[in-house]
């Protein structure tokens, strides 16, 4: 019997997105810009403002990204048993209560049961979202949705940002709780959202085979012997480690000790990095589309290694103008890879799972960020300080430039359908009428 989804009547041949799906992008957006304000100034919340120790504060960090590895099985599993919809508005309200009570941190151990609590909810989003937005729209269009839900976040991740520029100060605790108390808030609108889809939205129809109790239902083992999945996950994880994972640490290092730029040139880097996601996300996502996913990543690969190629030149411009130029190119330039990994590579890990345990391959792409999340600054703090960042950047550039080159090969293990050349065999979600 064919899968089905409970969802809400739209065209499979809609030019948009399905009601649902636009329903569910206004929340993403609205937590963005909420996430966008308070998370760029957690660490000096912690240390500037609370005067926590620094060495305390990246454990606490640090600390955070292993509990996400405990517990993000967990939350796999909990979404394949009860649905991504329940799971992610759990995980939702955890996370609204969590950013609120940072607010009210004063002591390193009140960082610690907070971060831990923000740390355990947070496991559920990801997949919860990923999960959710697959059974909610057409195959077709998934890789479209993904980057569409990519280039609001980083729309409101941006415009968060500047908000808070011109609230905080430092010289008043008052205006970092407010900037936490807003993402709390801003989480509760993405719950209201939430809450106003149909009961039901996302989850296996009671009828379809895949729900058939008679039958031994798949979990992890099953998840863990698919060897394509694993390979992906693998070489993901690689690539972010290299890539996504040194920008807030590496680059940063980099860009002010060794190529000495003034620090507002940090703020331009990053605008330019969201500028060319907001404004070229669309016309990626018309170039990848009906092409090789395994191609589309291992160029997003190649343009990171030529992104840190340009940053690794503004150390031979110490302090000049065009270590500057090299600094905002740079990351101008890795915001271009952005825009192809974004959409297919989740749509890649959706294309290889199996309907019952969506929510598990989902949890496992999510802790190549985790992982990455631990490995690339740790790996930036024991390389950045040597030969002048050169060991630094030959990380970066060598494991960007493997990484692609693997994605590359992958397509010897792939299927027409799982590498985006044909439609998936899994029939699209079923227009309920609920």
């Amino acid at each position: 019997m064919a899968t089905s989804f409970t969802t809400a009547p739209a065209p499979t041949d809609a030019p948009g997105m399905p009601p649902l799906a636009r329903r569910m992008f206004a929340g993403i957006a609205f937590s963005a810009l909420g996430s966008g304000m308070s998370m760029p100034y957690l660490f000096v919340y912690f240390t500037q403002v609370r005067h926590l120790p620094t060495t305390q504060v990246g454990l606490i960090l640090s600390w955070m990204g292993v509990v996400a590895l405990v517990v993000s099985p967990l939350a796999g599993t909990l979404i394949d048993r009860f649905g991504p919809r329940v799971v992610l508005l759990v995980g939702l309200l955890g996370e609204a209560t969590g950013m609120a009570a940072v607010g009210f941190i004063h002591s390193s151990l009140d960082a610690i049961v907070v971060a831990s609590w923000v740390a355990v909810f947070n496991c559920a989003t990801f997949p919860g979202s990923s999960a959710l937005l697959t059974r909610m729209v057409p195959v077709a269009k998934r890789e479209r949705a993904y980057g569409v839900q990519f280039m609001l976040m980083n729309a409101g991740f941006g415009v968060g940002g500047l908000v808070a520029s011109a609230l905080v100060d430092l010289a008043d605790p008052r205006t970092f709780q407010w900037l936490y108390w807003i993402d709390a808030a801003s989480y509760v609108g993405y719950i209201v959202v939430l809450l106003t889809l149909p009961r039901g939205t996302g989850t296996l129809d009671p009828t379809s085979a895949e729900h058939d109790t008679a039958t031994p239902q798949p979990g992890w083992r099953e998840v863990l012997r698919d060897r394509t999945l694993l390979l992906v996950i693998v070489v993901g994880t690689v690539l972010l480690t290299c890539a996504y994972a040194q920008m807030d640490t590496g680059f940063t290092a980099y860009a002010v000790n060794q190529a000495q730029v003034p620090a507002r040139t940090l703020g331009w880097a990053f605008a330019a990095n969201t500028v060319v996601i907001v404004a070229g996300q669309l016309v990626t996502l018309r170039l990848v589309a009906g092409r090789r996913r395994s191609t589309a990543l291992g160029i997003a690969g190649l343009i990171w290694s030529a992104a840190w190629v340009v940053v690794a030149v503004s150390g031979a411009f110490v302090g000049r103008p065009l270590a500057i130029v090299a600094v905002v190119l740079g990351l101008a330039v890795f915001g271009a890879g952005e825009t192809i990994w974004a959409p297919v590579m989740p749509a890649l890990v959706n294309g290889l799972a199996d309907e019952r345990v969506r929510g598990r391959y989902n949890a496992l792409a999510g802790m190549t960020w985790t992982i990455s999340g631990i490995a690339g600054p740790a790996l930036a703090g024991l390389l950045i300080a040597r030969a002048d960042g050169r060991y630094w950047a030959a990380l970066c550039i060598g494991g960007s430039l493997l990484g692609g080159l693997a994605f590359l090969t992958l397509r010897r293990r792939l299927t027409s359908a799982q590498d985006g050349l044909a439609p998936t065999p899994r029939p699209e979600p079923a227009q309920s009428a609920t």
